[in-house]
């Protein structure tokens, strides 16, 4: 589901919905009772899950300004309208973050597979996260789910199934574009769009590749300082990882520096070239950190192959503290003031306070500490994550999500978003041992959000109709398995 296609950007669909929100009568759509991390469907029966898989989940509701009392008589009695978004609700969200602010950040900085902290999450329990009446043409909603593995790795799929699609009544308007009504008549699950996607910092907001969609260019700014020299290998390993997970709409180019910096490959769409260019490095000499900001600076905004129109992104490297002339923070302020976004990775003795100041705002979310080279390389292929995008699972109607849900096992989720896996093949959901396709790892959040829209556009067929779809996740260990899962035959 594209921008272009959907229009499911909460900016756009909040500008009208005051005007379209009085127009039609409203239609309900909702989750039933299952929405559970342990149970899937099978030949119409539910069979038990194989592996201790928790979750949590958050809710939200864009449906326009002054509903949050017809918000709350739907049941939701702790509804409340989000800061700075007005029409926009927050339903519900497990766990209960308290005085906590953020909700995705709070899920994915804390641990919650020891006994008094998975009491917080949904555990096997049926709950209905999504139950609202009256949604106009205009009215978006998302679901973010947060997974949790407390054991071994696992292969996870996501199902569900269409429980109701009904026809309520007809209404005059109504009556001129359809005339069918009752149970299984309605025209709602073909109406509503939706999209999945693997939302990797769980704010149910879709990010993709380029703030516009468009074209970017990214320059590393390498350190190969003598005491690298124990490292190098990691450092190479996890910077051409970072380059695997970018799209062809990005630019790279290379910066390393010691006790002064050069450019050892200038931006190009040849990645390989790139990688080839980091594969050659050797370490030796002091750390100029400016230097190499400064350098990379330039091949950003003046460099033979710098795209104008592109967004400029920095990934500063260190493991040490800035020892020859100038100030970093100085030298990243001018970066930043020429818009370019610098995220920065502090690895082993570097010196964090100065990487900090260094990142763009804000700092926690482009500043990462990495104590050991598998920290690094994985800091390096979060970044790469972040810069590339968030990858889209399904785009379509409600209907057609319910009916790729419904299959087997539902549709295999991939445990490594670097590998190439598609989730869904020919319209169907892929074969769960497909190449490409890794376990989940655990320990490590994992969320996985799904939003819906009526588009604005929908016609009086709707009117009245309601919907209730089942979501769910299964879960079976690694071990033993090779993910074609315990239905398939």
């Amino acid at each position: 589901m594209t921008e272009d296609k959907y229009g499911l950007s909460r900016r756009q669909l909040l500008g009208g919905l005051g005007a379209i929100g009085v127009t039609s009568a409203g239609v309900g759509l909702g989750t039933t009772a299952y929405f559970s991390d342990d149970e899937m469907f099978g030949n119409n029966s539910l069979a038990s899950g194989e592996l201790d898989l928790l979750l949590d989940y958050k809710t939200t509701y864009h449906g326009g300004p002054g509903r949050l009392e017809d918000v709350r008589e739907m049941g939701y009695d702790d509804a409340m309208e989000l800061e700075g978004e007005a029409g926009t609700y927050l339903l519900d969200e497990v766990p209960d973050t308290g005085d906590i602010e953020n909700w995705d950040e709070y899920v994915q900085a804390n641990g919650f597979c020891d006994e008094d902290a998975r009491e917080m999450l949904v555990n096997g329990e049926e709950v209905a996260p999504i139950h609202l009446e009256d949604v106009k043409p205009g009215d978006s909603g998302c679901l973010s789910t947060s997974l949790h593995l407390c054991s071994s790795p696992g292969y996870i799929w996501m199902n569900g199934e269409l429980v109701a699609d009904d026809d309520n009544g007809v209404t005059e308007p109504k009556s001129a574009v359809d005339d069918t009504g009752g149970e299984g008549e309605g025209d709602l699950a073909d109406a509503v769009e939706t999209r999945v996607w693997y939302d990797e910092n769980c704010d149910c907001e879709l990010d993709w590749e380029g703030a516009d969609g468009g074209e970017i260019d990214v320059v590393l700014v390498l350190d190969r300082s003598g005491s690298m020299s124990g490292s190098m290998s990691a450092m190479t390993d996890a910077a051409n990882g970072l380059i695997d997970e970018l799209g062809s709409s990005a630019n790279v180019g290379l910066i390393s520096y010691s006790t002064s910096a050069s450019l050892g490959q200038e931006l190009t769409g040849s990645h390989g070239d790139v990688q080839s260019a980091i594969n050659g490095l050797s370490s030796s000499g002091q750390t100029h950190i400016v230097d190499g900001v400064e350098t990379a600076r330039n091949e950003l905004l003046n460099g033979s192959n710098a795209r104008s129109g592109a967004d400029k992104i920095m990934v500063v490297m260190s493991d040490g503290e800035h020892n020859q002339s100038g100030d970093p923070a100085d030298a990243a302020d001018d970066a930043k003031s020429d818009g370019i976004e610098l995220y920065t990775v502090g690895f082993g003795s570097a010196d964090a306070s100065t990487l900090q100041s260094m990142a763009s705002d804000p700092w926690d979310v482009h500043y990462f500490d990495a104590a050991d080279d598998d920290e690094l390389i994985d800091a390096f292929s979060q970044i790469g994550q972040a810069i590339a995008g968030e990858r889209v699972i399904f785009e379509g109607t409600l209907a057609e999500l319910m009916g790729l849900l419904e299959t087997d096992l539902g549709i295999p989720l991939d445990g490594d978003r670097e590998t190439e896996y598609d989730e869904i093949e020919a319209g169907a959901p892929a074969a769960g041992d497909g190449e490409g396709r890794a376990c989940f790892a655990p320990g490590v959040t994992t969320c996985v959000s799904l939003e819906w829209e009526l588009p604005v556009d929908v016609g009086n067929e709707v009117q009245t109709d309601s919907v209730a779809f089942d979501v769910g996740f299964y879960g079976e260990q690694c071990r033993h398995n090779d993910g074609a899962g315990s239905t398939a035959d």
